[in-house]
């Protein structure tokens, strides 16, 4: 069971939780290095100890890459009078697991007993700056409590690290691993270790080093086949502290900085502190638990941020597990910038230069289909090519194109930045000759039809004329549209081409209801018995995806989502009937759906639903709700968008329009006061809700 302090998240007891629930739980990253919670001491296999960097990707096969497992920076294996604690006969009488959210600080007090019943209280500390992308640093401390003995320490730079590559279908689990660090060259001397290992064909150069030092006792070289490392031995006295520091770097030409595990750690948390200053969400809530997932969920977001570089994404997993092969999504773009781009407007901009960057090879996808202008890829890893090649996935969620556009805009309209104005111009232009050459004219009907697509609802299998994906290239034209007003070069046949698609695509609708069909097929589907769902287990664990997508049930949000991305395209009764067809059958079997569901149902004043629908949100992974936190690493859209249910649903924050931000607070019952800061059009502000009112008003820190 997780606790809740404050600002710490733990969880006692030695092998009391699922060990890869806690190595996901526990990672930490600064958006440059990510590392698991898995040590070598514990057991961990070369496949689970697990380093990655954000960009670090390889070739495994012609085309498709895979984010390559790192050296292990934190390498070590300890010994105590003979004993190896975990591995050996013995025991932990203690064993806590701690998170210092506040300056991102993992440490782990233990006690071991022996076969002899000597006791050993282990500490062990680490973390990555978030000051010094290039910087991590482990510390191990050992006090005798009842015995006088010796300890040997092995600290190195382990590059027999094995990827260990996760099959793209859910159901499949793969066991080959695959070695994709090669030509190692390390050195060990001087209480200094170093180690330079390329990937398998040459695309990443890895220099790691790292300085050792000790209290107490001896130190000689340990190395071993390619793992440099540093051998100590120590005496221990009872009641005594021993500690051995080990500072990191990895690509750091000058190896790592000079100063001490404490110094560089209080860097890091002078660097922590001036994002929390611009991310927290204070809440006073009944539950104080409530507080410290959101702060979690917050803190997994900076942790994702790419430091500073517009040459890499954020993969659907950041830097905390390879699952989908590193690769970034639609997620990026709809669930995790706006994080960014109410926050950290630099980071968001990072985001869409990233995008704008890889226009080219969104050029070169949508020639390699026989299409024209340019097409965003699904899955997206090195630069801006294809890696799924599954047609009912790869080439059928289009909507991808669309969520770039949308998102560039909505980057535009927050921010105010003219900067890249006249690369998102071309961005929209060049999307909108994709979609019209997507679209399909039906001469007999005088309709455009958008065929063989599949929209954010998986389930339903592939269509036509889905309306999510209709209505966002619908948008996506208009904004080229405008774009061409203000100067891209468009010509006026394209512009009657895209204002006649506007016009003509169809979007099923049934005028009785006032609702939109989600897609061509919709109606047509056969109920679905919703007996056959056990707990918060996905069904495509159970069905196959050929019985599935002939059921009328959805994956996750759509339509649910479209409205609140582009609200003014709905009435309130379209909304509402939108959430009353939809929502019953929704089995939230994605990540993704049940923040969309909690901003949406506080949208519509249906706060009940809306707690419920945050609170799973919140602890996803936290409590492990859909059993795949640990064997697939942490769900960072999802992170994004409880934090949109929160600032956009409960706070009913606006503020991408003209006017200056406001507010529509949906305070959830037992809740008291929300307070957080936020950006928009260059100016920071501050928003407090309470029971009694709200107030948005312009802020600046004082700073002592």
């Amino acid at each position: 069971m997780i606790e809740y302090g404050d600002w710490i998240i733990s969880a006692s007891g030695y092998k009391t939780h699922v060990p890869q629930h806690l190595e996901s739980l526990f990672c930490q990253s600064n958006g440059y290095i990510g590392s698991r919670a898995a040590f070598l001491q514990d057991g961990a296999l070369p496949y689970e100890r697990c380093t990655y960097m954000a960009g670090g990707f390889d070739y495994i096969s012609p085309g498709i890459t895979d984010m390559v497992n790192l050296p292990d920076p934190f390498h070590f294996m300890l010994t105590i009078t003979g004993s190896a604690p975990g591995r050996d006969d013995g025991s932990y009488s203690e064993f806590v697991q701690r998170l210092n959210l506040k300056n991102g600080l993992y440490t782990r007090d233990t006690v071991w007993t022996d076969g002899q019943g000597r006791q050993t209280a282990i500490k062990i500390s680490r973390f990555i700056s978030m000051a010094n992308r290039h910087t991590a640093a482990l510390r191990v401390e050992l006090t005798t409590l009842n015995h006088n003995g010796e300890a040997e320490l092995l600290l190195g730079l382990d590059s027999g690290i094995l990827n260990l590559p996760v099959h793209d279908d859910q159901t499949l689990v793969n066991d080959n691993t695959v070695k994709m660090l090669e030509a190692a060259v390390g050195t060990s001397g001087h209480g200094a270790c170093a180690l330079t290992v390329r990937s398998r064909t040459g695309r990443l150069t890895i220099d790691m080093r790292c300085r050792v030092t000790h209290s107490d006792g001896s130190q000689e070289d340990g190395s071993a086949a390619d793992c440099p490392a540093r051998r100590l031995k120590i005496r221990l006295r009872q009641n005594q502290t021993v500690t051995v520091e080990k500072l990191i770097s990895v690509n750091d030409p000058d190896g790592p900085p000079s100063g001490d595990f404490a110094a560089l750690l209080e860097e890091s948390g002078r660097a922590w502190a001036l994002r929390w200053e611009n991310a927290d969400i204070e809440v006073e809530a009944d539950d104080p638990a409530i507080q410290t997932a959101l702060r979690y969920n917050l803190f997994q977001l900076m942790q994702s941020r790419p430091f500073g570089d517009p040459n890499v994404s954020i993969g659907a997993r950041g830097l905390t597990h390879s699952r989908y092969k590193g690769c970034c999504f639609w997620d990026t773009d709809i669930f995790i910038q706006p994080f960014f781009l109410y926050t950290d407007p630099a980071a968001a901009r990072d985001l869409v230069r990233f995008r704008l960057n890889t226009l080219p090879d969104a050029r070169e996808n949508a020639k390699a289909l026989n299409l024209n202008g340019a097409r965003y890829p699904w899955m997206c890893a090195v630069g801006g090519r294809e890696q799924c090649h599954t047609w009912d996935i790869g080439r059928s969620e289009v909507h991808i194109t669309a969520d770039v556009a949308y998102a560039v805009d909505q980057y535009m309209r927050v921010t105010g930045d003219g900067s890249v104005s006249g690369d998102a111009a071309r961005l929209l232009a060049e999307t909108a000759r994709y979609w019209a050459s997507r679209f399909s004219y039906d001469a007999q009907k005088d309709i455009y039809n958008l065929l063989f697509v599949k929209g954010p609802d998986e389930y339903c299998g592939v269509s036509s004329n889905n309306v999510y994906t209709v209505l966002l290239a619908r948008h996506n034209l208009r904004l080229a549209l405008k774009a061409a007003e203000n100067g891209c070069d468009v010509s006026p046949a394209e512009r009657e081409k895209w204002e006649e698609i506007i016009e003509k695509s169809y979007v099923g609708y049934d005028a009785g209801r006032d609702l939109y069909l989600q897609d061509d097929d919709f109606l047509r589907l056969e109920p679905f018995d919703f007996g056959n769902k056990a707990g918060d287990t996905p069904v495509y664990r159970k069905l196959d995806y050929d019985r599935l997508q002939r059921y009328r049930v959805l994956k996750q949000a759509d339509l649910v989502l479209l409205m609140l991305l582009l609200p003014g395209l709905f009435t309130d009764s379209q909304k509402q009937a939108i959430w009353d067809c939809y929502e019953p059958i929704t089995l939230h079997d994605s990540s993704l759906s049940c923040g969309i569901h909690a901003w949406a149902a506080a949208a519509l004043d249906k706060r009940d639903k809306a707690v419920s629908y945050f609170k799973k949100s919140l602890f996803l992974d936290l409590e492990n709700i859909m059993d795949n936190t640990g064997a697939e690493g942490i769900h960072i859209a999802a992170l994004g968008a409880s934090w949109q249910a929160a600032v956009f649903g409960f706070a009913g924050l606006s503020a991408d329009g003209p006017g200056e931000p406001s507010l529509s607070p949906k305070l959830p019952e037992g809740w008291r006061a929300m307070r957080f800061v936020f950006h928009s059009k260059g100016k920071r502000y501050r928003a407090e809700i309470t029971t009694e009112g709200c107030s948005v008003h312009e802020y600046k820190e004082e700073r002592q």
